[in-house]
């Protein structure tokens, strides 16, 4: 099997990660905190446990990774310790929801931000929908292209 062309460097890599871990959560989470624990002692304790689950699953993938240095990720992990099934089940719901629901949120929350900083009177569905739109079109562009937007942002 011909190896894969790498197209992202160290920067990309990282930068990809990075917004992975934190994504919008750090714009969308906060309030929900601070509404739950009202110390700023435990706000801080809450985002420094989160912190360390994030960590310590990070490792767990890190050395996956290192055992199983093959394309696929998740979907080739499940697959080997469990059943093609199983992976199959998890690449379609991860597809269809996770990360269909988690790009909805992602857009909304970008949305009603744009909304408040610029004061645009644009509809807030249509401005998430524009929104996945264009990064959509950007990530078909390729790698490359869609490694710069993540980067850029």
């Amino acid at each position: 099997m011909p190896a894969l062309a790498r197209r992202l460097g160290l920067f990309d890599a990282t930068m990809i990660v990075m917004g992975g871990i934190v994504g919008s959560g750090i714009f969308m989470n906060p309030y929900v905190v601070a509404r739950q624990v009202h110390t700023p002692f435990l706000i801080l304790g809450a985002w420094v446990v989160g912190g360390l689950i994030a960590l310590a699953g990070a490792f767990i993938y890190a050395e996956l990774a290192a055992l199983r240095p093959e394309v696929g990720g998740q979907y080739a992990y499940l697959r080997d310790a469990f059943h093609p099934a199983a992976a199959f089940v998890y690449g379609w719901g991860l597809l269809l929801v996770t990360q269909s629901g988690g790009m909805a949120a992602v857009s909304v929350t970008f949305a009603r931000y744009v909304r408040e900083l610029t004061g645009l009177g644009m509809d807030e569905t249509a401005l998430a929908v524009t929104a996945l739109v264009v990064l959509t079109a950007m990530n078909c562009l390729g790698v490359r292209a869609g490694a710069t937007v993540q980067s850029a942002l």
